[in-house]
């Protein structure tokens, strides 16, 4: 049962953690935003959903792992939690060294005078973000669909 309901958790968590960055990626992309407002915005975000999201990440990376190490006898199960795993582990990779050196500049830009190349540094951050989307949701598809294959499926 333990089994279960930790292959449970860590398919919410994925579905969870890309539903977020979903979201993010309508409310956050810089197109068609004054640099004021893009900028006052992205700071609130650093301030108040950042680490939410990357502790989601991180639950959703952790709990694939334990998940596949639960079903470990299970190898299909077990070889799609890694890999939803795996996904999640790289996105978190580019959040820690794409995403986040590019939060930590804006966090310093004034919002009533942002830089001048904003808009340049703002679609790098999007880019990266697009990356880590598709994995996230690679991840997601792969934690799904491990719940098919899964002994005594929850299907």
């Amino acid at each position: 049962m333990i089994q279960k309901i930790i292959h449970f958790l860590a398919v919410c968590a994925a579905g969870l953690i890309t539903g977020g960055q979903y979201v993010v990626s309508f409310d956050y992309r810089a197109s068609g935003m004054s640099a004021e407002f893009y900028t006052e915005k992205m700071q609130y975000a650093i301030h108040h959903i950042g680490t939410p999201l990357f502790a989601m990440l991180i639950t959703a990376t952790l709990l694939s792992f334990v998940a596949a190490i639960a079903n470990r006898l299970d190898l299909r199960t077990s070889f799609l939690l890694v890999g939803a795993g795996v996904c999640f582990l790289i996105g978190g990779l580019i959040t820690a060294f794409g995403n986040i050196p590019l939060l930590d500049m804006m966090d310093t830009w004034n919002v009533s005078s942002p830089p001048a190349d904003w808009q340049s540094i703002a679609d790098r951050w999007y880019v990266f973000h697009s990356i880590r989307l598709g994995f996230d949701v690679v991840g997601l598809m792969l934690s799904v669909v491990s719940t098919f294959t899964a002994r005594n499926s929850f299907a």
